[in-house]
């Protein structure tokens, strides 16, 4: 009995080695990294997201049945003083347009800004085959989510909400200028996006980001398409 069992154990590993050269194990593509050197030093690489198909949906949420809601795969809470947080998460391209990892969006209005039209937000980008970055800037004018239709006059509306946000207005960046001599510690002077940290390929890495919001159509039903472009610059802390 006991040298049956010892057969049958060898054989047993035998057929799993035969098996794992036969069938070997998926690979999972890894897409290179797509970066520039500037003038300037540091490098250079940008993502980007497509909306509203790159939005993804919370769970039981339907989409469709809301084509031209912002709201749609975002999360939003407001009290009653108006100060406002919205959360959305996106599938994250390169700008080769392959899908590397998730990207999460969290922005917020009141506390530390003083300004009322504006709002605060932060990226986390996570690429899982590289690690994770992020990201914090101000913002230009207020970029949080409502779940109903804004006020008229008011610039809080995020990328696939009204169509009358994009008259004259066909690119914009939402990353807001740094204030006069507010350059250390980045590698692109005049903006308040920072890269804050990161993991893995990204850890130990300082620098600088831009966002901006590019409109290709306006449809029909008011809803529109576009690209998020994120412009980061890094260089190695010393």
């Amino acid at each position: 009995m006991k040298r049956l069992f010892i057969i049958a154990f060898v054989a047993g590993l035998l057929a799993v080695a035969v098996a794992a050269t036969l069938w070997p194990f998926p690979e999972h593509v890894r897409y290179r990294s797509i970066s520039s050197v500037p003038a300037d030093g540091g490098r250079m690489e940008e993502f980007v997201i497509h909306w509203p198909e790159d939005r993804i949906a919370r769970p039981r949420e339907r989409g469709a049945a809301l084509p031209a809601a912002a709201a749609v795969g975002a999360v939003v809470l407001e009290d009653s003083a108006g100060r406002r947080v919205s959360a959305e998460l996106f599938r994250l391209r390169d700008t080769e347009d392959n899908v590397i990892g998730v990207a999460g969006r969290l922005a917020g209005t009141g506390g530390a800004i003083a300004d009322r039209g504006r709002s605060a937000s932060n990226w986390l980008l996570v690429i899982p085959s590289r690690g994770a970055l992020f990201l914090a800037q101000s913002d230009v004018l207020d970029t949080t989510v409502r779940e109903g239709a804004a006020a008229e006059g008011s610039l809080a509306l995020a990328p696939a909400q009204a169509a009358a946000f994009w008259t004259d207005r066909p690119r914009i960046r939402i990353t807001s200028p740094a204030p006069a001599g507010d350059g250390p510690g980045t590698t692109r002077p005049g903006t308040t996006g920072r890269v804050l940290r990161g993991t893995s390929e990204f850890a130990g890495l300082r620098g600088s980001f831009t966002e901006t919001w590019d409109l290709e159509e306006v449809n029909a039903d008011g809803s529109t398409r576009g690209r998020i472009l994120l412009s980061t610059i890094t260089v190695g802390a010393n």
